[in-house]
């Protein structure tokens, strides 16, 4: 694996960074605070480092390594710091910083009173591989657990660029953060997208922009759906919601009354064709006098959504089009209605690849953040990669069956392997009974028997497997899109669909 920035949940609500440049010294101090910055920014956590000895290294390599160290405790990059090897043992006298703890080994830091000292810290970890780094990280992870979602930072980043690259500099964009971002962990992503400066995010509910916001998330934060017994919410963690009846615009009113608010910001949605939610045309009139007769609220956009920007006939395409000229008419009416600015936007990932010539005032990016979309996807990069590791084998002889209502007949000898994820994990059980595949040393071998709810069974007959070895559900070269297309669904629907309890790590390289 490539030397990288990892991070993930750690026990105690803290967040771990990973720095597995093991023998890049330099990249502590250029690169990994960076990434610790990104990822606990605005969250009031303490900072915490945990280094280790060097093995092997000369005098000069020594010299950087401690010099990079104490550059560290001079900026105040941490608050405090924990030494393991005998090296850093010796000499601890150099390091003038009040928090500090040293260990010979990483056995006696693992009996120390470490653990149960950490509280929302941002746990730094740069451990040399002969001090054990994947003992250490076992007991601060809050799930040590071999099914992993890694979500690569690197090829986020380079999916906005491709999208930002379709528009005009001064359009402004707006990220879409529902369903936990896709199922990646809207609070990570989140916190990414904010470090690399987009305009706007986006949640369906109100209780997904709220657990954003706590974590420390300034940004502008869109409600794509908010209920009426959580306005308080909105008005609290300053959140901008749509409107999309008089219903919820009356009952906004008079709750941003009640709090003594003027002009909050609210994102008017319009019905131009797809029939989900928004104003109709002739609602405007009555909508801009309502808006005119109260200074509560104030209209920060208007927008609508496109429902078939990503189909190629020629009827879709002259329907998204003329969606596109009838939110132009009716948002321009709203607009000459107003004296202030009023941001329009229609465009979703689709749209921006194929109708960036409407792109407005902002332009909404979703899916395509993962890498997916209905076309140009060889200038993408897939961002999640979905594994784990091959828990037990066992030979199941000729006429046995395998799994739940003896689905899975073996009719000759099979050696089948055990993995750790099942359909509370996010695997469809439609995908049981050989119908769905996985791969191992990048051989594909498919399941057997019923998927059930935590577990999975594969056929391995033939194959050299052993316990440990990596199974890839799906990641850069095996694509979620043919899970999606076997299931006869959309790959959104299997992202959302893995489980919070499986690991998720986020990472650059």
């Amino acid at each position: 694996m490539k030397p990288r920035y990892e991070v993930e949940a750690g026990i105690n609500n803290c967040l771990i960074i990973k720095d597995s440049h093991d023998q890049d010294l330099t990249s502590l101090t250029k690169h990994a605070l960076g990434f610790l910055e990104q990822q606990s920014g605005n969250q009031n956590r303490r900072r915490t480092l945990i280094i280790s000895d060097i093995e092997g290294c000369d005098d000069l390599v020594c010299e950087m390594f401690y010099a990079n160290i104490q550059q560290i405790i001079r900026d105040q990059s941490v608050d405090r710091i924990v030494c393991v090897g005998p090296d850093l043992y010796a000499n601890a006298s150099l390091f003038a910083i009040e928090s500090k703890s040293f260990f010979l080994n990483t056995t006696d830091f693992l009996k120390s009173d470490f653990l149960s000292s950490i509280d929302r810290d941002a746990i730094l970890v740069k451990i040399a591989p002969d001090f054990e780094p994947e003992r250490i990280l076992n007991h601060i992870q809050q799930l040590a657990h071999d099914t992993v979602l890694e979500i690569n930072f690197d090829a986020l980043f380079h999916n906005l660029d491709h999208f930002r690259s379709k528009v005009n500099p001064e359009t402004m964009l707006m990220c879409m953060m529902k369903a936990s971002a896709y199922g990646s962990g809207s609070i990570e992503v989140s916190q990414a997208l904010q470090h690399y400066g987009v305009d706007y995010i986006a949640v369906a509910f109100t209780n997904e922009g709220v657990e954003i916001r706590q974590a420390g998330i300034k940004t502008p934060i869109m409600v794509l759906d908010p209920m009426l017994p959580a306005i308080h919410h909105l008005f609290k963690y300053n959140l901008e919601p749509e409107v999309c009846s008089f219903q919820f615009l009356t009952a906004m009113i008079s709750e941003a009354k009640r709090h003594n608010l003027t002009d909050y910001p609210i994102h008017i949605k319009l019905d131009t064709g797809m029939h989900r939610a928004g104003f109709e045309a002739e609602e405007l009139p009555l909508l801009v006098s309502i808006l005119h007769n109260q200074n509560a609220v104030k209209v920060r956009s208007v927008f609508s959504h496109l429902a078939a920007a990503d189909e190629f006939n020629p009827d879709m395409e002259q329907f998204t089009r003329q969606q596109i000229a009838l939110f132009d008419k009716n948002s321009s009416y709203i607009q000459s209605s107003f004296e202030h600015k009023i941001i329009r936007h229609i465009l979703n990932t689709a749209g921006i690849e194929r109708y960036s010539e409407y792109q407005f005032d902002m332009v909404r990016l979703g899916i395509g953040l993962w890498g997916h979309n209905c076309c140009n996807t060889d200038k993408l990069r897939n961002v999640c990669s979905l594994s784990t590791k091959v828990m037990q084998l066992k030979v199941v002889h000729a006429g046995e069956t395998v799994g739940y209502s003896r689905k899975g007949i073996c009719q000759e000898d099979k050696t089948i392997a055990l993995l750790p994820l099942g359909y509370a994990d996010g695997i469809d059980r439609r995908l049981g009974n050989g119908t769905g595949c996985v791969y191992i040393n990048d051989r594909p071998v498919r399941t057997i028997g019923n998927i059930c709810m935590d577990l999975m069974m594969v056929d391995v007959t033939g194959i050299n497997v052993n316990v440990g070895d990596k199974v890839v559900i799906f990641d850069d070269t095996h694509s979620i899109t043919d899970i999606a297309n076997t299931l006869g669904t959309i790959t959104y629907e299997v992202l959302a669909g893995i489980s919070p309890r499986v690991r998720r790590v986020y990472y650059r390289n």
